[in-house]
């Protein structure tokens, strides 16, 4: 049975089972910021699936919009409904906060993603140009 919990302070343990690739360990600071949503879907007591997406205040319009940063899952457990899931779980989240309206970025040529998206009601709001800047050396 798969369910769905937001991590929090004390969790990174759970956040090194779910990396990908080498990096550093703790992520006390990000599991602590009530403007981060990190939500992980477990298969018993396996993390199998995450979305990471972060509050981002506003000046203009709606207070905030979610920015949908990281999503993920075990490649064993795709076509489960599990990224489905997390989403939902994410958007109820939002409601909950008064957070109107979220964003994602993908490739158009992400099928997959793009399929995902559309199913769990997002719009595609067209080609846009992402800019990239590094602020340090590495």
């Amino acid at each position: 049975m798969t369910t769905i919990r937001r991590l929090g302070p004390g969790d990174d343990a759970v956040v090194v089972r779910l990396a990908t690739y080498p990096g550093p360990a703790d992520r006390g600071e990000l599991l602590a910021d009530p403007q981060a949503f990190f939500l992980v879907a477990f298969d018993e007591d396996e993390p199998v699936g995450f979305v990471l997406a972060h509050e981002l205040p506003r000046q203009h319009g709606d207070a905030s919009h979610l920015f949908v940063y990281e999503l993920e899952v075990a490649e064993t457990h795709r076509r489960r409904g599990i990224a489905t899931a997390l989403l939902g779980e994410l958007a109820a989240l939002a409601r909950e906060r008064g957070i109107a309206s979220g964003f994602v970025l993908t490739e158009p040529d992400n099928d997959a993603a793009n399929a995902l998206y559309r199913s769990v009601g997002g719009t595609n709001e067209g080609t846009n140009v992402v800019w990239g800047f590094r602020y340090a050396d590495g």
